[in-house]
C-alpha cells in the first residue's frame, strides 16, 4: 500500500486525532517540570506533524528532544519537508479542531477557556474487549506522547521558532 494510501485510511476521521492529541496532552502533561497542560496552538503544530508519515517518522524515543528532532531535516537534507508544517498546520487546521472537538465531548480532553490550555483525563482501567486501538493507532499515540514530552521542554515560543512556524 502506497504512503498516501495509508495515511489517508489512518487519517480518516477525527475519532484517531482525538486518540493521538490526547495522548499528546498526557505525554506533554506527565513530562513538564510543573505539570502544566501545554496550551491549545500546540495541538495544532503536533497534529500537522502526526498526519503526516515522513514529518512523524523521525519522532522516536531514540532521539533526545525537539531540537534534535529539527536537526534531523537538516542533516537528511530534507528542509523542504520540515519547512511544510507551516503550511500543513493550515491544511489540518479543521481536523485538528474536529479532532479536539470530539475528545472534549468524549471526556479525553477538557479545555480551560481561562488559561487555553487543553488537560487530559487519565482513564483508569483497561479498554473493553474489542475497544482497543489498532497496533498502527497505538504507534501513532506512543509518537504523540513522545512529541509531548518533547514540547514541555520549551516555551511555546520556543517550540515555534526550532520548528520554524508563527503561531
Amino acid at each position: 500500500m502506497s504512503n498516501l494510501v495509508e495515511e489517508v485510511r489512518i487519517w480518516n476521521t477525527p475519532v484517531v486525532g482525538s486518540y493521538v492529541l490526547w495522548r499528546f496532552t498526557q505525554g506533554y502533561t506527565n513530562h513538564h517540570s510543573e505539570g502544566r497542560p501545554p496550551v491549545l496552538l500546540l495541538h495544532f503544530l503536533a497534529s500537522a506533524i502526526l498526519t503526516n508519515k515522513r514529518l512523524s517518522d523521525p519522532v522516536t524515543n531514540l532521539r533526545k528532544d525537539l531540537a534534535s528532532y529539527a536537526r534531523s531535516f537538516t542533516d537528511k537534507k530534507d528542509v523542504d519537508l520540515f519547512l511544510s508544517i507551516q503550511g500543513r498546520v493550515k491544511k489540518t487546521r479543521l481536523y485538528t479542531l474536529s479532532s479536539i472537538d470530539l475528545a472534549i465531548q468524549h471526556g479525553l480532553l477538557f479545555l480551560n477557556p481561562e488559561d487555553a490550555c487543553l488537560y487530559p483525563k487519565n482513564l483508569s482501567g483497561k479498554p473493553s474487549r474489542g475497544m482497543t486501538p489498532k497496533q498502527s493507532v497505538k504507534s501513532l499515540g506512543n509518537k504523540a506522547e513522545t512529541l509531548g514530552k518533547w514540547f514541555s521542554a520549551y516555551p511555546v515560543s520556543q517550540v515555534s521558532t526550532l520548528l520554524k512556524v508563527v503561531l
